[in-house]
């Protein structure tokens, strides 16, 4: 009988370790989706001069490291000002907002 004491405390113990291991390898995946996260933010692609936005060709300079970690120190990075969003220069988007809303029966 000390055989079926001895299993009635190991087999508990053994799922706990195993879910207990698996509850600490979910946290250290998402804490290291965390981190990458924040690298990936600090990416100043998307407010240099020479980012195009398309798929298929991002930077014409250097468009194997565009938008990716190799981009963090980018020797050839030019920071282009931002627009506001409701900038004169932008009266279409008044425009396109209101469109859906207006009746088309006069």
């Amino acid at each position: 009988m000390p055989s079926a004491t001895l299993l009635a405390v190991l087999v508990p113990l053994g799922i706990w370790v195993l879910v207990l291991a698996f509850v600490l390898a979910v946290l250290l995946a998402v804490n290291d989706g965390i981190q990458r996260l924040r690298r990936l933010h600090q990416v100043p692609c998307f407010r240099c001069r020479y980012y195009t936005g398309s798929p298929y060709l991002k930077c014409p300079v250097r468009p194997t490291e565009a938008a990716s970690e190799a981009a963090l120190h980018c020797t050839d990075y030019e920071a282009v000002a931002l627009r506001p969003l409701h900038s004169p220069s932008r009266p279409y988007l008044k425009k396109r907002l209101w469109r859906p809303f207006t009746s088309s029966q006069p």
